[in-house]
């Protein structure tokens, strides 16, 4: 196999690497990542190396970070080293050595700005992925196994390697006398990889079929397939329109709610009790996805938070909302706000021209002790009662948009006006004001 080739076809075919994005390789001195470098000096792709120093296998970890220095300098490629002591990482967050290791890589090649990370991941890798997964019970979305292209938040990961067997890796970085650095934590079998790597693989290999790795990747080509099918079909759903759906696609949206505010693990158990939460619909529990996440369900309403660290909406100086945009236009007649609860922007609404004048319109946060007479209502009501009749949590109340005039709050966008600023009629000159 031409290993460069397979590359380069690769990255051509699914669109990997955009016009003008930098290109990140994550290199670790292994054989893998060796041979993802070279192929793509070999192709011209100009990438910034980035190493990263675990710190578990004290001098061989320093000798990894110093071969890889060696060879970006050999390639005149920049190169960018990080050290990070995964091992204390691991016992201060409750996560396993391989977990907190691999969160250790994201948080690092985060630190790269619009640039796509290349990791070595091969097909050897996909089929050890499966067992791992289908040992754990996961779903067809984590049995579909690694994408060759990957979203996480606002770090984005390609793997142009995913097809390659790592026997046919080995091949051409010897034929080419490429040399590569050995991990020999690679074959401590401590690790649940690399008892699936060196055990189970081959114990299969021996007694069920011999050619069990490409079937479960042939396997796992399928389950991406279909998995991509039903997330187009959710495509636009958010949690808060999921409610009616079947169990099965609720699951799927609570998961990818989950990872877009940077969950670091969402499995069944996790998901399924997330669930039960949200349908109970009352009161206000915290749920635990590790000793640094939480998921916080208040009135059936979800709110991802990282320990010790409140996820509150950002707010400017003196009360502005600074996410929140209002837009003004003079008309005629009336604009109803959607009434589908209060913050659910976009919402319009429309207001006698008369009476606003040349006073202009603003929008600012929610402060305590706030009323507005609603119309269609009798007297004022507290916006704080109102937020807990709309069961809108308390840490999300802050970012609700709050629209006055002349110090007088008019609109609580997504639940009602004030009486007392209606349009006179169809034909009545209005101010329409739209919040996105």
């Amino acid at each position: 196999m031409n290993i460069p080739e397979t590359i380069h076809e690769t990255i051509d075919r699914n669109g990997l690497i955009p016009n003008g994005a930098k290109v990140v390789a994550g290199v670790s001195g292994g054989a893998d990542s060796v041979a993802l470098l070279r192929a793509l000096h070999q192709l011209g792709i100009p990438c910034t190396v980035a190493h990263m120093n675990h710190q578990l296998r004290g001098d061989e970890s320093e000798a990894d970070e110093r071969f890889v220095r060696e060879l970006a300098g050999e390639l005149n490629r920049p190169v960018v080293v990080k050290s990070v002591a995964v091992r204390e990482l691991a016992e201060n967050s409750g996560l396993s050595i391989e977990m907190a290791a691999r969160q250790a890589r994201h948080d690092f090649f985060a630190e790269f700005e619009d640039s796509v990370i290349a990791l070595a991941h091969h097909a050897d890798d996909q089929a050890e992925t499966f067992i791992l997964k289908l040992a754990r019970g996961a779903g067809s979305e984590g049995l579909g196994g690694m994408p060759c292209s990957q979203k996480i938040g606002q770090l984005r990961l390609i793997r142009p390697m995913l097809n390659i067997p790592r026997e046919e890796i080995l091949q051409w970085l010897e034929e080419n006398h490429f040399g590569w650095r050995e991990d020999a934590s690679n074959a401590d079998e401590t690790f649940l990889r690399n008892r699936v790597r060196h055990t189970i693989l081959p114990l299969l290999e021996k007694e069920l079929n011999p050619n069990i790795r490409e079937t479960i990747r042939r396997t796992m080509d399928i389950l991406r397939e279909e998995n991509a099918w039903m997330e187009g079909l959710l495509t636009g759903t958010s949690l808060r329109d999921s409610s009616t759906l079947p169990l099965a696609a609720r699951r799927r949206v609570l998961r990818k709610w989950l990872f877009e505010q940077g969950a670091e693990t969402a499995d069944f158990d996790a998901v399924e009790k997330i669930l039960a939460l949200v349908d109970a619909g009352e009161g206000s529990t915290v749920f635990e996805l590790s000793k640094r996440q939480r998921v916080v369900v208040e009135y059936g309403n979800p709110r991802f938070e990282h320990v010790g660290q409140a996820s509150l909406p950002a707010q400017g100086r003196q009360g502005c909302l600074p996410h929140v945009r209002l837009t003004t236009e003079r008309g005629t007649g009336w604009r109803k706000d959607h009434g589908k609860g209060a913050g659910i922007l976009p919402a319009e609404a429309s207001f006698d021209a008369d009476k606003v004048g040349d006073s202009p319109i603003e929008v600012r946060s929610y402060r305590l002790g706030d009323r507005i007479a609603p119309i269609g209502m009798e007297g004022s009501r507290k916006l704080q009662d109102i937020f807990t009749d709309q069961k809108v949590p308390r840490a999300q109340r802050p970012s609700i948009p709050v629209v006055v005039c002349r110090g007088e709050i008019i609109w609580i966008p997504g639940y009602r006006t004030a009486r007392g600023w209606e349009v006179d009629g169809k034909n009545g000159v209005a101010v329409h004001v739209r919040a996105e």
